[in-house]
């Protein structure tokens, strides 16, 4: 089986199940993805082969298209969709796919789903594919339009253009809770639902000042590993809990210097990284932008979310969120000392936010495990 992915780790990471399932039962397994994450799946025991942009790329083709950043919602949604995903990415992703398939020879393709390329090579090799989710579907619109920006790369190979970018063919793996999911999904033929990778707990030690803390309730604030770099959003945060009976752990990114951010309280902590594994069993609540990876995280674990949105599938997560009842939502243009405050301050206070994202948790820990999952993507080999 070959996993392919774009090179992020809310991309990478919901497939690692579901590879070393897939290798625990004598599957061959190999990743395809850029790097940090070729080098990561190597490190994990798997062959990795590089295929498509590194992680980096956004940086080179962010000066193309100014003012990207401040679209909002699905404008923004769209434009990585059709501009990033299903143009500048997916060729350069395909070739290199085509080397590795006609070296490698897999029997099956697993993909996650804003991976395009994967759709494209297999029906070019005949070889069937899984999509993996990392959050709610895609709403029909938004694939619509992804299936005609990626029509002219499918031409180009003699092949029939597929409406939605060839996604939902064979299997959609689905990693999203009921209370958080896009009911379109009704209208898919093939549906696995897999218990998100977020929910599980790390097999690393915890640091021992956590259990040290002393404060009335504990929260963690990451914005993710891309959308962290405006580092006043932390700025906000630490202010908003400065003289606060609350313990702020923030993880503001590998790239950044927590020194950056100058002496802090002693209620605040800030590093560059943390599994977050380690921190959300301890926390009263998560500030964050929304990303898959830590919005699951978090409700896998029953703990009630500030989502401060940026961009990408952030606002559709914090509208779920916010609808379910288990978090509340911070626009660009409402965030400021004294909103994060009282936002902060009303989920600690009030039960019915801890409440709802329980009622996600016990949706979480109901979905089916990655041996199952592979049960049902091994049926795809022919």
């Amino acid at each position: 089986m070959l996993f392919t992915c774009r090179p992020l780790a809310g991309h990478y990471e919901p497939m690692l199940p579901l590879a070393r399932e897939a290798r625990a039962r004598g599957h061959s397994v190999a990743f395809a993805t850029g790097e940090p994450y070729t080098s990561r799946a190597r490190e994990a025991g798997f062959d990795a082969f590089r295929a498509g942009p590194d992680e980096g790329f956004r940086a080179e083709w962010a000066l193309r298209f100014p003012g990207f950043d401040q679209l909002v919602g699905d404008a923004q949604r769209h434009f990585f969709l059709t501009e990033i995903f299903a143009n500048l990415e997916l060729v350069p992703r395909a070739d290199d796919l085509d080397s590795i398939v006609d070296t490698w020879r897999p029997q099956l393709l697993v993909h996650e789903v804003a991976e395009l390329a994967a759709p494209l090579v297999g029906t070019s090799f005949g070889i069937p594919y899984a999509d993996v989710s990392y959050g709610a579907l895609i709403g029909s619109s938004l694939l619509r339009a992804t299936g005609e920006a990626a029509a002219p790369h499918w031409r180009s190979r003699g092949l029939d253009p597929h409406p939605v970018a060839g996604l939902f063919r064979h299997l959609y793996v689905d990693t999203c809770p009921p209370s958080l999911q896009n009911p379109e999904l009704a209208s898919l033929a093939a549906v696995q639902p897999l218990r998100p990778a977020a929910a599980e707990a790390p097999d690393t030690d915890a640091p021992a000042w956590l259990d040290q803390l002393t404060s009335a309730a504990t929260v963690y604030m990451t914005m993710g590993t891309v959308w962290n770099q405006d580092l006043d959003i932390f700025r906000s945060v630490i202010e908003a809990v400065r003289d606060q009976d609350i313990a702020l752990i923030l993880t503001i990114g590998r790239q950044n210097d927590p020194a950056s951010l100058g002496p802090q309280p002693d209620n605040v902590r800030v590093h560059q990284y943390i599994p977050q594994g380690l921190l959300l069993s301890r926390c009263d609540a998560i500030v964050t932008h929304g990303g898959a990876g830590t919005t699951l995280g978090a409700l896998a674990f029953g703990v009630p979310l500030l989502m401060l949105p940026q961009g990408a599938d952030q606002y559709a997560n914090a509208e779920r969120v916010v609808a379910a009842g288990a978090g509340r939502q911070l626009l660009r243009d409402e965030l400021s000392v004294v909103t994060v405050r009282k936002a902060l301050l009303t989920l600690l206070r009030d039960s019915k936010y801890r409440r709802s994202a329980q009622r996600i948790q016990a949706e979480i820990q109901a979905m089916p495990s990655a041996r199952e999952a592979v049960t049902r993507i091994e049926a795809l080999i022919p």
